[in-house]
């Protein structure tokens, strides 16, 4: 059997957030509020003991602060809305495409089957166990020494006598040694390839539905998504 890697470089994805107006009418209500308590107070003041103008002058300042927090707020607001609509676009755009999300299933066409893994570490030595349906592994490569990052596997079918595999569906688990030790299993996620079948949007998130290999289907975030194969 043969398996073949080749760097690649994932899917970066924006933030999400969401819209509101009320910021705006709130801040002039606390503006108009202001100003009138300020107009009393002068008016009302004790003769004896007049407001002096550095007083009036630390009030304004505490105004106009809480008037620009506001502001920043609204245009905060409205960054973080635009950034929703463009994610909702993106994820829109994926749907029909081939990705490569978390997951370790694949499917075997026309004797080739592919697949990712994303190291968080350099490996000098990378070891990709082929599984059949029992879980008994069918096929063994070392690909040997890996960058971290994103890699591109890909399969051809075969098992370690050489003869085509023929137990249905297959998955695979990767194990990675750095200087002689081996590489934790966090810093080792396995990519499968999947559909992307429609999107949806709930609660300001974004997600996607997807289908992979033995038509598992399953809702994943749009920052899941390490790469866009087609």
């Amino acid at each position: 059997m043969s398996i073949t890697s080749v760097a690649a470089s994932p899917l970066a994805t924006p933030a999400l957030s969401s819209t509101s107006s009320a910021a705006i009418t709130s801040a002039a209500q606390t503006k108009d509020s202001f100003m009138q308590l300020l107009v009393a107070q002068i008016k009302n003041q004790d003769p004896t003991k007049p407001m002096t103008s550095s007083d009036m002058t630390a009030q304004m300042s505490n105004l106009n602060m809480v008037d620009g927090i506001n502001q920043l707020n609204s245009t905060l607001t409205g960054m973080a809305g635009s950034t929703k609509s463009s994610e909702a676009v993106q994820a829109a755009s994926l749907i029909g495409h081939s990705v490569l999300v978390p997951g370790n299933t694949m499917q075997l066409t026309n004797g080739t089957a592919q697949m990712g893994l994303q190291l968080g570490q350099a490996a000098d030595a990378v070891q990709v166990n082929i599984l059949d349906s029992s879980g008994k592994v069918i096929s063994t490569q070392d690909i040997g020494a890996q960058t971290a990052g994103l890699q591109n596997l890909t399969w051809d079918g075969t098992t370690n006598t050489g003869a085509p595999a023929s137990n249905p569906p297959y998955s695979f688990t990767v194990t990675a040694t750095q200087a002689g030790a081996s590489i934790p299993d966090s810093a080792i996620t396995p990519l499968a390839v999947a559909t992307v079948n429609n999107i949806a949007m709930a609660g300001g998130v974004t997600s996607l539905n997807v289908s992979s290999a033995g038509n598992a289907v399953s809702n994943i975030a749009l920052s899941e998504i390490y790469q866009v194969k087609s």
